[in-house]
């Protein structure tokens, strides 16, 4: 069960990184519409802005990351609930909610602003929900097996 779970928790983070790295992609292959100075000016502040909330979503998604390791603890590994809060809670609290949030505020100055972000951050915990459905088959699979397989008269422990 602890390899299962580390591998669910690799492909977590993977998931993340594409995404960020598809956001990142994304900020560098905008390009300036005006020309002149200031407008040189405005888009390498645009550049640096995006970038700065690219690695606060990727510390966002490794930390979120992380919370798969709850699955370790049988009784939140038992309960569906908290096994979905583990792989997909943490990701709409500490990635979608503070970037929806934050795209809502600058709604007002800048329509496009964060859109990118707000797509992935939306995007990411879809995913985790989809490995989630995947983990909790594979999982009842091993149960469903565990309560049928016996080693020496002994049901085995998952």
């Amino acid at each position: 069960m602890n390899k299962i779970i580390i591998r669910y928790w690799i492909i977590d983070l993977l998931i993340g990184l594409v995404l960020y790295a598809a956001y990142t992609v994304t900020i560098m292959n905008k390009t300036e519409t005006d020309t002149g100075f200031f407008a040189d000016v405005l888009y390498l502040f645009n550049i640096v802005l995006n970038l700065g909330y690219s690695l606060l979503y990727l510390t966002a998604v490794v930390v979120c990351s992380f919370s798969v390791f709850f699955n370790f603890i049988k009784k939140v590994r038992h309960n569906a609930v908290l096994s979905w809060l583990s792989f997909s809670g943490a990701p709409i609290l500490g990635v979608a909610i503070p970037v929806i949030s934050l795209w809502v505020s600058t709604y007002g100055v800048s329509k496009n602003l964060l859109t990118e972000l707000l797509i992935l951050s939306i995007v990411y915990p879809c995913f985790t929900t989809i490995l989630y459905l995947l983990f909790r088959r594979k999982y009842k699979k091993l149960i469903s097996m565990a309560n049928t397989d016996t080693v020496d008269g002994k049901i085995k422990q998952i």
